[in-house]
């Protein structure tokens, strides 16, 4: 008869084995309180006993999870209270509010506990039977494999949940940081276009001198032409042929006035151009006329060996033309006590797809220790310099996917160099660095 019961208690025990490794499958991606209900279930239903009760500990320091299945005794929850007093603070809260079935009746529940995980980190099961020889090791065994899957999927369900608020603080860490990238990126921009354009204004003053006398120029020109007519309209016999010849000059002469215009007008305006062809060649004639009284006030020799064969640029005109502005503006400065003052500008093609411009002159040139410097913003040599001409020069070329730098002159002064990529600014990015 023995026997027989053994048989019996081993199929049995096999067969919870059995249902039991099929429980981790279910429990994949649940929410921990789920689990402790599926497992508080598992152990009063399918495993028999009386009663089962689950404590959980949220790892992040959230709310415990308390679940109860069966039926408990007051006797049963008195010795459970009393043994919950001997671990961790964190399990000693009480119980009886969370037990939904109570029994009265007198009778006696033998009571055991099932930590889960390592010192009960993740909490505890504690199971209650009306038979006399629980727990028996099939019931331990029973309760542990119980109890680790339940530990299995908890933890499981923490990592999810962890990994899920992870994602969501890396990600509103994400957007933040774009938001302030692109906060910070627009208060650069304004912070560039109003650097540049009180460059623009300080280098109007400069050339005030020079702006007036290209306006007087054409101005003259038409007052000229216009007494012209008038003479040739007031003859006796009117001669129609020289009168027109005049009124076409003062045509001429307005048209000039209107350009010489626009150009300033671009020129010192805060908003950039769209990105166009542009023939170098015709950039720097264009600034060496705007500066052209500059140039005879100060006396100096202007020599320019520029290269007619060179292809076009792709790139925005009112910046490129600040540049070489700048460039030539310095330089003239630059040569106010150099006898003789000689600006030499050139342009080529320096390698494929590539065309490089420099500004030479024969002033006192630069303190090689300055080489490294003197494109940084605020950086300058000038006793009453704001230091941001070469920077912005620096930024404009950098944008056009070239570079720029400065050497020493051949004899003395110094040579403003400038490289700008050909085929649409698709130039070799790892050249743009200051040399």
């Amino acid at each position: 008869m023995v026997m027989v019961d053994e048989n019996l208690r081993l199929r049995a025990a096999l067969r919870d084995l059995v249902a039991l490794s099929t429980i981790p499958a279910g429990w994949i991606g649940i929410e921990p309180r789920t689990i402790a209900a599926g497992l508080a279930d598992i152990l009063a239903g399918s495993l028999g006993f009386d009663v089962a009760f689950v404590r959980l500990l949220d790892p992040t320091g959230g709310a415990t999870i308390d679940l109860t299945s069966g039926c408990a005794t007051r006797e049963f929850l008195d010795w459970l209270q009393a043994q919950l007093s001997t671990f961790d603070p964190s399990l000693r809260g009480q119980i009886i509010a969370n037990v939904d079935g109570f029994d009265d009746r007198p009778r006696s529940l033998r009571g055991t506990i099932v930590p889960i995980g390592f010192n009960a980190y993740a909490g505890l099961v504690a199971v209650g039977c009306g038979r006399s020889d629980f727990p028996t090791e099939t019931d331990r065994m029973l309760l542990t494999v119980a109890v680790n899957h339940a530990a299995t999927a908890f933890r499981s369900a923490n990592l999810i949940d962890e990994r899920r608020r992870a994602e969501e603080e890396a990600r509103k860490a994400r957007d933040e940081l774009e938001m302030k990238v692109m906060e910070r990126t627009a208060e650069l921009q304004r912070a560039m276009a109003d650097l540049t354009h009180m460059n623009r204004v300080a280098t109007a003053g400069v050339l005030s001198a020079s702006i007036t006398h290209e306006i007087n120029q054409p101005l003259t020109g038409i007052v000229t032409a216009a007494g012209a007519a008038r003479r040739w309209l007031a003859l006796r016999e009117p001669s129609i042929e020289e009168a027109r010849d005049a009124l076409d000059q003062i045509e001429s002469s307005g048209h000039r006035a209107g350009e010489i215009i626009a150009s300033l007008r671009g020129m010192f305006k805060k908003e950039t151009q769209t990105r166009n062809q542009i023939d170098i060649n015709e950039l720097i004639f264009t600034v060496l006329a705007i500066v052209r009284h500059e140039l005879q006030k100060h006396g100096v020799d202007l020599r320019t060996e520029l290269d007619e064969s060179l292809p076009a640029l792709e790139g925005d005109r009112v910046q490129l033309q600040q540049v070489v502005l700048n460039l030539v503006v310095n330089a003239i400065e630059a040569m106010q006590s150099a006898a003789p003052p000689i600006l030499t500008i050139r342009s080529r093609v320096s390698k494929p797809d590539f065309v490089h411009v420099a500004v030479e002159d024969t002033g006192t040139g630069i303190d090689p220790s300055n080489h490294d410097r003197i494109f940084n913003l605020m950086f300058t040599t000038k006793e009453r310099g704001m230091g941001i001409g070469l920077s912005i020069c620096h930024s404009i070329i950098e944008s056009h996917n070239g570079r720029i730098w400065v050497t020493r002159g051949v004899d003395k002064g110094s040579i403003f160099q400038f490289e700008l990529p050909t085929g649409g600014g698709q130039g070799d990015q790892s050249g743009r660095h200051q040399a």
